[in-house]
């Protein structure tokens, strides 16, 4: 069922023992506004917790907050969660969800309750929840939702960004976000292991389409090497679309589980959601994600084979 932000408010304002879930491979959007709801929840006086499936990645650790003790939750509440398998694996191990906030149209509805709005970022749509919770907003809850929205939304640049997303980053740096140091966080900040991989990927990147489709790679070999993990290049896939001539830029990041991570970046040109949606994933229209379990090399062909006709279609 589809509520709105004040029917978030109501079942939050009823329950406790809530467990919070971020979706695995955690970005600084769900884990930014998991936090800021497990602050909120806690000023109500409620016992909350935040979990995901995978680590916090060492680049957001700033807006991690301390747990309390494990304990057995009554209700679980997933946020930015586009589908079930974005919890767990395997199938028969994912929970019954109460209630999910989420800001694609792609959200099949999995959850009991979906407050499902088409914003840049779960960040803005969290900011909806926590006013309609009537909890005033604390420095670290704005630092958090900030993030959150700064990083959906590559620094406020992609085109999901409208005037009331900026309205709702200005309100949160009035409530005291820490809007320098999220910037530097995101985006000026970035180790030799980091430049050395993003160098390296970039240099060797695959053009097809006369030079309309980029894909660059990024394997277990290169980031063992570097002395980094996967998750410390989340910036790594927009800059596939500011190459000259590319209107669909695809990331590849290679799992020592067997999978790809694929993110998916494209001008007004293509759709990278449903690019994405071919292989079960989603996203934005401008930037996507999805997971293959192949080979590098063969989850590249499939994906230019899908890229190649879309950018067909276009011609039609």
């Amino acid at each position: 069922m589809k509520i709105d932000a004040v029917g978030c408010a109501k079942l939050l304002s009823e329950w406790d023992n809530i467990r919070i879930i971020c979706h695995r491979d955690p970005d600084g959007d769900t884990i930014g506004s998991a936090m800021a709801l497990f602050e909120a929840l806690s000023l109500m006086g409620k016992r909350a917790i935040v979990t995901c499936s995978t680590p916090w990645p060492d680049t957001l650790k700033f807006i991690v907050r301390d747990m309390p003790e494990e304990f057995e939750p009554e209700h679980l509440v997933a946020v930015d969660v586009a589908a079930p398998k974005m919890i767990l694996d395997p199938p028969e191990a994912r929970p019954h969800v109460d209630l999910c906030i989420y800001h694609h149209a792609t959200n099949p509805l999995y959850a009991e309750n979906t407050f499902l709005v088409d914003y840049g970022s779960a960040g803005e749509a969290m900011y909806e929840v926590i006013n309609a919770l009537g909890v005033d907003f604390t420095p670290t809850m704005a630092t958090a939702l900030f993030t959150a929205m700064s990083s959906d939304t590559g620094g406020f640049r992609y085109s999901s960004v409208t005037s009331q997303t900026m309205r709702v980053a200005a309100d949160l740096i009035d409530k005291g976000a820490d809007f320098n140091g999220v910037r530097v966080a995101l985006f000026e900040s970035k180790t030799r292991g980091q430049i050395q991989v993003e160098s390296l990927a970039l240099a060797n990147a695959n053009y097809y389409a006369d030079g309309r489709i980029a894909v660059i790679s990024v394997t277990i070999p290169m980031l063992e090497a570097a002395g980094i993990d996967e998750s410390e290049l989340e910036g790594l896939a927009s800059k596939t679309i500011e190459i000259a001539g590319v209107d669909i830029g695809i990331t590849l990041k290679e799992r020592d589980n067997g999978s790809i991570r694929v993110s998916v970046r494209s001008t007004e040109a293509a759709d990278s959601a449903a690019i994405c949606r071919e292989f079960e994933g989603g996203g934005h229209v401008r930037a996507s994600g999805c997971r293959i379990f192949d080979t590098i090399q063969n989850a590249e062909r499939r994906l230019v084979e899908v890229c190649l006709k879309q950018l067909e279609q276009e011609k039609v």
